[in-house]
């Protein structure tokens, strides 16, 4: 019997053509998978934005009116100390005299339990443990799952939101908006808060940007869902100098880092090419960078503007 003692298997080159093959397919390979995470990530941010849409739909059937964008304080109102710098600490409370619109909305998103220790208490003392521990309470539905800034916060502890709502295209450096969905007053105990209504959006609800999306700030310091302003409020362009340094006075819809300092400064997303609006009619759409001009446009509930998003 013959018998061949040569043993079969790869030779080198034949292992090394293998291996770049495999790499090749890997490397086509990662990117569609990552594309397909974010695309599932995007969508999971549109459910979220239509779920603050039927919130806030919800909230103007049973008031009347969208939720204001910064609480107000009735006369007479009892602060710390007697100052204005306490006026989320107004006794008694009410979901319309302390924190953010997005605290007002959160009834309306089976968050109920969030609200009701802070508009049940009965004390200033009371009213700050309840404040501080709605605080310290994350909720998912207040981060886009693109936005692995707020989302590694949001894991650390720090409750901020990716979710802001549109004050309008008519902000002067140091006067805020007056034409958008959520409308900032500045009385001094906020006594002229700003009832928007369906009927006062007279550019047409498809046609009205309601909450845009804009990671916070890389320091954390801007972006907290409990507050108002800078937190969870902007105008589209912002032209408020004062509070982010550097931010130039005219910013825009617009493509940024998260370690840039002046993100913070306007709209944007960590999405690709663009970001997702909620309109004033309920809907989602995901808008390129390069309609700022139409986007600016939508930021008016009553500007008259011509344009054509399609």
């Amino acid at each position: 019997m013959l018998f061949n003692p040569r043993r079969k298997g790869f030779t080198l080159v034949e292992l090394l053509v293998v291996m770049a093959i495999i790499g090749v397919l890997l490397a086509l390979l990662l990117p569609a998978v990552q594309s397909s995470r974010e695309a599932g990530r995007r969508i999971a941010c549109v459910n979220k934005m239509k779920q603050f849409g039927i919130a806030l739909h919800t909230h103007h059937d049973v008031k009347e009116y969208f939720p204001y964008a910064r609480p107000y304080l009735p006369q007479p109102y009892n602060l710390i100390g007697g100052s204005t710098s306490g006026y989320w600490l107004y006794v008694p409370p009410t979901s319309e005299t302390v924190g953010s619109w997005l605290l007002r909305v959160l009834p309306y998103m089976e968050q109920g339990t969030v609200v009701s220790p802070i508009v049940g208490s009965t004390s200033i003392a009371e009213l700050s443990i309840a404040f501080r521990n709605a605080d310290n309470t994350r909720l998912p539905l207040m981060v886009c799952p693109s936005d692995s800034l707020a989302t590694q916060a949001h894991s650390s502890g720090a409750t901020v939101t990716t979710y802001l709502g549109v004050t309008g295209n008519d902000e002067s450096n140091g006067s805020d908006a007056t034409n958008g969905i959520f409308p900032p007053y500045s009385d001094v105990c906020y006594n002229d808060r700003k009832m928007v209504s369906m009927a006062s959006i007279t550019d047409g609800t498809s046609k009205t940007l309601m909450v845009g999306e804009r990671p916070p700030s890389s320091d954390l310091y801007w972006g907290w869902w409990l507050y108002s302003d800078f937190d969870n409020l902007l105008a589209h362009p912002n032209k408020e100098r004062r509070l982010i340094t550097s931010c130039n006075g005219a910013e825009i819809f617009k493509s940024d880092k998260p370690t840039n300092p002046t993100a913070a400064c306007h709209y944007w997303s960590m999405h690709s090419s663009g970001a997702n609006w909620l309109l004033a009619d309920g809907s989602v759409r995901f808008i390129s960078y390069d309609q700022v001009l139409v986007t600016t446009q939508m930021a008016s509930r009553n500007g008259g503007e011509v344009f054509s998003l399609d």
